[in-house]
C-alpha cells in the first residue's frame, strides 16, 4: 500500500473548503464605501489525501483512468459521451456500467454491464465512480463507492438531505477520498472574470446576487420516472424540485458568486414555495432569500411553467450603477452600466471530470467539491421544511396527454421582479402568491 501524501486540496479529507474561483462579494462597512471584493484562490493544506492501492492516481497521468458509470441513461448519456472524448485524449476509459434498466443498445461491446454497483465493485478494477441515479440513490451509492475505496464524481443535486451530506462528509474524512459534485456551471470561467469586473467598479457598489430561470416542463417529463415530482418515495427521502434539480445549478452558481461555501456562514434561508403541477409533491416555483455572513444577499426566482419559450437561466449581480449578467448555460456574459446591455463575453468552462482527473493527477484543487456544497445543502433543507401551496389562481394548462403543461399568467416578469426584488412573489404583488407559501429556515433548526 503506498503511503498517504498531502495534496493541500481542500476537496479532500481534512481540508476546508475550496476556495480556488471564489468570488467573495463583501459589502464595505467603511466610510469611504470602498469594496471589499477578491477572488481568493488559496487553500490550506490541513489534512492527507488518500493514497489507497492502484485506485489512487498520483503524479503525472501516464495512463488512462479507469472509471465506472452508475447510471447509464438519461444524464448518464451525457457522461458517456463526454468519456468518449476524454478516452480519444488518453485521459480516462469507461470500463464497466451499472444499470438496473438492462444493458444499453448502444454500449460499446469492450464495456462491461452489471446490473447493480454492488455487483459491479467487486469485479472491476476503476479508480473513480460517476453516478448518475435518481437523487434519493446518491448518498448509499457515493457510500458504497467511496468504502470500495473509489473516488466519486456525484451528479447534481449532491445528495436528499443534510443527513445525507453529514454521512457523506464523515465518510470522504474517513477515507481520504475525493468527491466531485456535478454543478458544471461551475466551471465557467466567467466567474473570475465577474470578480474583475467588480474590483473595477464595472457596476458600483454591489447589492444583490440573483438568480432567474423560466423553463417549462410537461407532463411527461414528471411522469418519466416514479421519483419525479416528489418530496418522498416510500421510506426514501428525494427532494425533487425546480431549486433541487431541474434549475438547482441556479442555486449552487449564486451561492459561488457570493463566495460563501462554507455551512456555518449560513444566517437564514426564506423560501416561498408553489406547485402549480398539483399531482405533484414537489415546488415548481420558488423564490429563495440567503442571508449569510460576510456577503451579500442572494435573491432566487425560479419556475417550471413558463410559456415554452425556455432562454438561458441566469445569475446576476446588480450593483448601484449597473449589473452583470451571466447566462450560465452558455457562459456568455453580459455588463449593463445603465445604457443598455454591452461588452458580452462568450467564456469557456473548465469540464469537472477533467479537473476530476487533474486533481488525481497532481493535486489541481476540485472546482465542485462535495465539501464544499452545505450551503446548497442549506438551501435543500430549507425547501424540505416546508410544503409548497398548491397554485390554480392565473394558471392555464397548454398541450394534451404528455404535453400537457401549467403556465403561469405573467410568470417571467413576476419571476423577474421577485428576484431582482430580493423580496420575493408576495411582496412584489403577483396576484397568485400568498403568505402562507413564505418560510423562513435557520441552521439551527435542522
Amino acid at each position: 500500500m503506498r503511503g498517504r501524501r498531502r495534496c493541500g486540496c481542500p476537496g479532500c479529507v481534512g481540508c476546508r473548503p475550496r476556495r480556488q474561483h471564489r468570488v467573495r462579494i463583501a459589502q464595505s462597512r467603511c466610510r469611504s464605501r470602498e469594496q471589499s471584493v477578491t477572488t481568493n484562490q488559496d487553500h490550506r493544506d490541513s489534512g492527507p489525501d488518500s493514497g489507497k492501492g492502484p485506485e489512487h492516481v498520483e503524479g503525472p497521468q501516464a495512463e488512462p483512468v479507469r472509471i465506472a458509470l452508475a447510471g447509464a441513461s438519461g444524464f448518464g448519456r451525457v457522461h458517456r459521451r463526454n468519456l468518449e472524448r476524454l478516452a480519444a485524449a488518453g485521459r480516462a476509459q469507461l470500463v464497466a456500467v451499472a444499470d438496473p434498466a438492462g444493458r444499453p443498445d448502444d454500449l460499446d461491446p469492450a464495456i462491461a454491464w452489471y446490473s447493480s454497483l454492488d455487483e459491479l465493485l467487486p469485479n472491476e478494477n476503476c479508480a473513480v465512480v460517476i453516478i448518475a441515479t435518481p437523487i434519493q440513490t446518491h448518498a448509499p451509492l457515493a457510500e458504497l463507492a467511496l468504502r470500495a475505496g473509489k473516488h466519486v464524481y456525484l451528479e447534481k443535486p449532491p445528495v436528499a438531505s443534510m443527513a445525507d451530506f453529514d454521512r457523506v462528509v464523515a465518510l470522504l474524512e474517513e477515507t481520504g477520498l475525493s468527491c466531485q459534485v456535478g454543478f458544471q456551471a461551475l466551471g465557467s470561467h466567467a466567474l473570475a472574470r465577474i470578480a474583475g469586473l467588480i474590483a473595477e467598479g464595472a457596476i458600483g457598489e454591489p447589492k444583490l446576487i440573483t438568480g432567474y430561470g423560466v423553463w417549462s416542463r410537461t407532463a411527461a417529463y414528471f411522469g418519466r420516472s416514479a421519483w419525479s415530482g416528489k418530496r418522498r418515495l416510500g421510506d426514501a427521502v428525494v427532494s425533487d424540485g425546480v431549486a433541487t434539480n431541474a434549475l438547482a445549478h441556479s442555486v449552487a452558481q449564486a451561492l459561488r458568486v457570493a463566495g460563501v461555501d462554507d455551512l456555518d456562514r449560513i444566517r437564514s434561508v426564506r423560501t416561498e414555495l408553489y406547485k402549480a403541477n398539483l399531482d405533484n409533491e414537489s415546488d415548481d416555483t420558488t423564490w429563495i432569500r440567503v442571508e449569510a455572513d460576510g456577503a451579500l444577499p442572494i435573491s432566487i426566482a425560479l419556475t417550471l411553467c413558463g410559456p415554452g419559450n425556455d432562454q438561458p437561466p441566469m445569475v446576476s449581480v446588480i450593483g448601484d450603477q449597473g449589473r452583470i449578467d451571466l447566462r450560465y448555460t452558455t457562459d456568455l456574459l453580459t455588463v449593463d452600466r445603465g445604457a443598455g446591455p454591452g461588452d458580452p463575453g462568450q467564456l469557456g468552462r473548465t469540464d469537472l471530470t477533467e479537473n476530476l482527473l487533474d486533481h488525481l493527477a497532481d493535486g489541481t484543487p476540485l472546482i465542485s467539491p462535495f465539501v464544499g456544497h452545505g450551503p446548497y445543502m442549506a438551501v435543500l433543507e430549507a425547501i424540505q421544511s416546508h410544503l409548497p401551496a398548491p397554485l390554480t389562481d392565473g394558471v392555464t394548462v397548454e398541450g394534451s396527454g404528455p404535453d400537457a403543461h401549467p403556465v403561469i399568467k405573467d410568470i417571467e416578469h413576476w419571476a423577474r421582479e421577485a428576484a431582482d426584488s430580493g423580496t420575493g412573489f408576495t411582496a412584489v404583488g403577483a396576484p397568485w402568491a400568498t403568505q402562507a407559501a413564505v418560510a423562513d429556515w435557520s441552521p439551527q433548526h435542522s
